[in-house]
């Protein structure tokens, strides 16, 4: 049986409604949180695709809601975006997607009447693909980049990436009438690609809402001041070592930043579930609680990165600070039923190469950190570049 481009283009706006609409109602029945909000209008906005060019097919005379339908698009696209810099604990962004839109929009309406189904294609089409890199680049970080489901919602994304950067091109050099675009790019195609990947998307966001709303990972919540892995919370820590820093300025006294992260920690929720990840969090939590000098302060921003700050009167007590915490880590196995040895990247920022801006510091254990995952992790490395002046 053959299905002609418009068929398809029917078939595949009613899996958009169906999927929206079931992720949408369960999003209402469920906490709405603001992912949810954000990739229930991308999937609002994809229904509006869906109406949009269905209204063009029923009539060619509605040229307008070509304009409606390439609007839609790019905050469909967008909303997807946004919703993961959001689920990531960043600033949605959505300021620009709707920058993008109204750039679209105009120049789906000049032409007017005459515009046709491919009114403004080429430029809608490299906003989606912009919009689609941006949201699979997101995907592969901070929360999402830990979860199974967001390295599919990310392939999801850059598969669009892909598609409409090279239907935008083909499209604005050999045209629509040529066989490359006929045989890989018309709407026939891109129905058929649509489909699969609204569906593969609608699966992936809905388990990563579900997981967000009831989720107990201890990474990722506080209970008063501290994480729910026992150690201060990422902005209790901040607080309280700015505090000890500005004291250690005055006193002359020497401190320093141990930034540690739980190497494979993705790769451990892949094979052994979430509840072996947080129980690899709160064992680390536990030894750097038990290593730590007595009077150190242990911040816990996010998943597996911690932070100790540590009084020390050399840069050489610090490397003995962390090299225990590295013999207690490793000292046994994580459980009893998988037998799970962990190790950690560590990474060393003083105030004698860095001075006492927190900051400086931050970002001084954070290179350490990335060198040590670079080769290989279970490792530490310290930073030795020049202080870090401050404006008095």
């Amino acid at each position: 049986m053959h299905l002609d481009g418009p068929t398809l283009q029917m078939i595949s706006g009613l899996i958009t409604i169906l999927c929206g609409v079931s992720f949408i109602f369960n999003t209402a029945l469920n906490r709405n949180d603001p992912p949810g909000r954000l990739w229930s209008l991308a999937f609002v906005a994809g229904i509006m695709v869906a109406v949009g060019y269905g209204v063009y097919i029923v009539s060619a005379e509605a040229w307008w809601s070509i304009t409606f339908a390439n609007v839609s698009l790019v905050i469909a696209v967008g909303a997807l975006w946004s919703g993961s810099r959001v689920y990531n604990g960043r600033g949605s962004g959505f300021a620009v997607v709707g920058g993008l839109a109204l750039v679209v929009g105009v120049i789906s309406l000049l032409p007017g009447a005459d515009g046709g189904e491919w009114a403004g294609a080429a430029p809608l089409w490299l906003v989606v693909a912009l919009m689609g890199a941006l949201g699979g680049t997101e995907a592969l970080r901070g929360r999402l980049r830990r979860n199974v489901n967001g390295r599919i919602f990310a392939l999801v994304l850059f598969v669009v990436a892909l598609f409409y950067s090279g239907r935008a091109i083909v499209f604005t050099v050999d045209g629509v009438d040529s066989a490359t675009f006929i045989t890989y790019f018309d709407s026939g195609t891109t129905s058929i690609l649509n489909m699969a990947l609204i569906v593969t998307a609608c699966v992936a966001t809905s388990i990563l809402r579900a997981e967000r709303v009831g989720s107990n990972a201890v990474g990722d919540i506080t209970v008063g001041i501290h994480s729910a892995a026992g150690v201060l919370s990422g902005t209790a820590f901040q607080q309280a070592a700015t505090d000890h820093l500005e004291r250690a300025e005055r006193a002359e006294l020497g401190l320093a930043l141990i930034g540690a992260d739980i190497d494979n920690l993705p790769e451990i929720n892949t094979a052994f579930g979430r509840v072996t990840g947080d129980e690899a969090i709160a064992r680390f939590a536990d030894t750097l609680r038990g290593s730590a000098p007595l009077l150190a302060q242990i911040g816990h921003p996010a998943a597996g990165r911690f932070y100790v700050l540590a009084a020390v009167g050399s840069a050489t007590e610090a490397l003995t600070i962390v090299q225990r915490m590295q013999n207690a880590l490793v000292d046994g196995p994580m459980g009893e039923s998988y037998k799970i040895r962990l190790t950690a990247s560590f990474g060393i920022g003083d105030t004698f190469d860095h001075g006492y801006d927190l900051a400086a510091l931050t970002a001084a254990s954070g290179r350490a950190i990335d060198v040590v995952k670079r080769r290989g992790g279970n490792d530490i490395a310290v930073t030795t570049e020049a202080a870090v002046t401050r404006d008095p």
